[in-house]
């Protein structure tokens, strides 16, 4: 069982605007975008910067919110945002051009670059497509790195010669998402072309495009300060306040695996994504016929398509569902503690949309970009809402120690209750621990997805089980 991702919260902030100039053929779609992001920006829904363009020209493009909630520094189009997951697509691009150049194919199996990969059947296609049945690095922890310091691609790679984690299932067979396999596109990167991945892309992709305001940066790890930087936020129930991402525990493994690079760690603007995005229609980084195997579906060893939440995934892209009316789409979206961020192209109709948020959990971006994909395409939209916000309240150490435990749900999965200075975590088995906040002292709510905790004592006043809310369901743990 897996606890899914879901974008939520709300909060205050401070708008800060850019003045356009619009085109007449654009003004109704213009003023639409602009009462949308105005009445998200009155909800407190919106924190960071937007771009939306037609024919490789913004028609809306501006800024909100903070760029650092502590020193109140504004957003502004310049500001560069860690892209998360968005970055995917980069290093699936730095693979094609590799194998358009003949230095790599991608049925090569992954131990053919990376000898002491320790699964012999994994391929780089695999790796692409997300079947490789690799766990999810993001859920190592000191069992399987080292927690103290930062961890970089090699560590990774480390962790899995030394441990040899069970895989998922077998390559092929099934998709899984898992940042562990773009970890291991960056190290090929590096092993193929000889160069350090950070410099591949600036040399390859970033300097050819004239994106300056792009690179391959980690915040922690990083000797070089960025000042126009998104610090990314948090909202901290306890505190009743945005926090900067890492300073909730959950959220450690942040800085453990800051160095790490090619499933996240690249940062950029607006403006540098739209000139990525207008490349792609170009054969300035590949040829046309090597870029469309970007949006070539996977099949499963059955011969059935794989997809993710229902979209096809190819080299680092989600390819929607065909609508007539919007020809081809193709789409990414990052979620990372502190940022959230999309980039959503209709190659067919050279439209593109651009969000980089860096506060985490406000908003759904899935339904914002269907809104304002409404708009340009002229049909009826409805503005999205920003999930409730609450504060936690206070428990005495008694409360909180009485629901600590382990709670088994099905076999061997459980849910583990854990307390400590006065903050209460859940930890479903195989998954990072992460916080968990009080309504009552039976109610507790989780932040880092859309779910709740409810305990129920026996007639004793004794806690006895917990039912996990989510989704519409409800699934009773009894205490062991």
């Amino acid at each position: 069982m897996t606890l899914q991702p879901y974008i939520y919260c709300r909060q205050l902030l401070a708008g800060f605007i850019l003045a356009l100039s619009f085109t007449s053929a654009s003004g109704q779609a213009v003023q639409k975008l602009d009462s949308l992001f105005e009445t998200l920006n009155k909800q407190g829904a919106i924190n960071g910067t937007v771009l939306i363009a037609e024919d490789g020209k913004p028609i809306y493009q501006k800024a909100f919110g903070y760029a650092d909630f502590a020193t109140k520094r504004l957003n502004d189009n310049n500001t560069m945002f860690e892209l998360a997951s968005v970055s995917k697509q980069f290093t699936a691009m730095a693979i094609m051009q590799l194998h358009q150049n003949h230095k790599l194919n991608y049925g090569d199996t992954v131990v053919k670059h990376l000898p002491q990969f320790p699964y012999k059947n994994i391929t780089i296609n695999n790796l692409l497509h997300h079947t490789s049945g690799l766990p999810e690095m993001l859920g190592f922890g000191e069992k399987q790195v080292d927690i103290t310091r930062i961890n970089y691609n090699a560590d990774v790679l480390a962790s899995l010669q030394k441990n040899v984690p069970m895989l998922n299932f077998i390559p092929g067979t099934s998709l899984s998402y898992s940042n562990t396999n773009y970890a291991l596109l960056a190290l090929i990167v590096e092993k193929v072309s000889g160069e350090p991945f950070g410099q591949y892309l600036t040399k390859h992709i970033f300097k050819p495009l004239g994106m300056a305001h792009t690179q391959v940066y980690a915040r922690r790890a990083g000797k070089q300060k960025i000042d126009d930087y998104a610090m990314g936020h948090i909202y901290n129930p306890a505190q009743g306040q945005f926090v900067i991402n890492d300073s909730i525990s959950a959220n450690r493994y942040q800085y453990y695996f800051d160095g790490v690079a090619g499933p996240y760690g690249i940062s950029s603007n607006t403006e540098d994504m739209l000139k990525w995005d207008q490349a792609l229609y170009t054969e300035k980084l590949v040829s046309k016929a090597e870029q469309e195997l970007a949006y070539m579906p996977s099949k499963l060893k059955d011969g059935s398509t794989a997809t993710l939440m229902g979209f096809v995934y190819g080299f680092g892209w989600m390819i929607a569902p065909p609508k007539d009316y919007l020809g081809k789409n193709y789409l990414h979206s990052g979620g990372y503690p502190g940022y959230m961020t999309m980039i959503d192209r209709y190659p067919d109709k050279n439209k593109t949309i651009i969000l980089l948020t860096n506060t985490y959990n406000v908003i759904n971006l899935y339904q914002l970009t269907n809104s304002i994909e409404n708009i340009l395409f002229n049909r009826s939209f409805v503005i999205p809402k920003a999930m409730p916000f609450q504060k936690s309240v206070s428990l005495n150490p008694a409360q909180l120690k009485a629901i600590e435990g382990n709670y088994t749900l099905t076999g061997a999965v459980k849910i583990m209750i854990t307390t400590d200075a006065g903050q209460a975590y859940a930890q479903l088995t195989g998954q990072p621990r992460v916080e968990i906040y009080p309504e009552s002292d039976i109610d507790f709510f989780y932040t880092v997805v859309a779910a709740k905790l409810k305990f129920a004592k026996d007639s004793d006043g004794k806690v006895t089980k917990v039912v996990l809310l989510q989704n519409g369901m409800n699934l009773r743990a009894n205490k062991d």
